[in-house]
């Protein structure tokens, strides 16, 4: 691997990394809901923007490795979850990317609808995980409560839930296609780097 390679992965890596410790840290104390999902987004425009200067096999991953280890210098400490969390989305990404050079508009919006939807069912797959299949149901069971309270007719928090999922991938897509742009318009900037 070329040192362009390990200088990308490494200033993206790091910059991943740090608004993760910093913004990450502060939006997630005001106890804001899917913040995940925000951070994901902009996890996935960032690594599309790097795809387009420095296309690269493995470029996704590798950031993605460096932005969890620097998150493990999170001031509460190594952070499990979170850590895995950026792995994941950054694995994602590289999947899929991987059919193109340098990410179109169907490629970015992938990846940006892929993370963001990792990012709001991370938690839901640890607890099975952990759990076991029946915390499925209690999510499940509270969802159909939901409906009851709200005086949904039966089966409408189906409808509610196909909605939230529909914003999530929104959230996500426009992540991975303003990604795309800044891409474009720095690779341009920089004369087709």
């Amino acid at each position: 691997m070329s040192r362009r390679f390990w200088a990308h992965v490494t200033a993206f890596g790091a910059l991943w990394g740090a608004l993760e410790i910093t913004l990450g840290a502060f939006l997630h104390t005001l106890r804001l809901p899917f913040v995940g999902v925000v951070l994901a987004s902009a996890s996935a425009g960032l690594l599309v923007a790097q795809r387009h200067l420095l296309a690269r096999r493995g470029l996704s991953l590798a950031t993605g490795v460096v932005a969890a280890l620097c998150k493990s210098l999170s001031p509460g400490g190594i952070i499990l979850g979170p850590m895995i969390g950026i792995t994941v989305e950054a694995l994602l990404v590289e999947l899929a990317l991987l059919g193109s050079r340098r990410p179109g508009p169907v490629a970015a919006l992938l990846a940006g609808a892929l993370c963001s939807l990792w990012a709001a069912f991370q938690g839901l797959l640890t607890q099975y995980v952990v759990f076991g299949a029946g915390v499925v149901e209690l999510y499940l069971a509270a969802l159909r409560l939901a409906g009851r309270w709200l005086g949904l007719p039966v089966g409408a928090g189906w409808w509610v839930l196909a909605l939230l999922v529909g914003v999530v991938v929104l959230v996500g897509a426009s992540g991975g296609l303003v990604g795309r742009r800044l891409g474009r318009d720095s690779s341009a900037l920089l004369g087709g780097a």
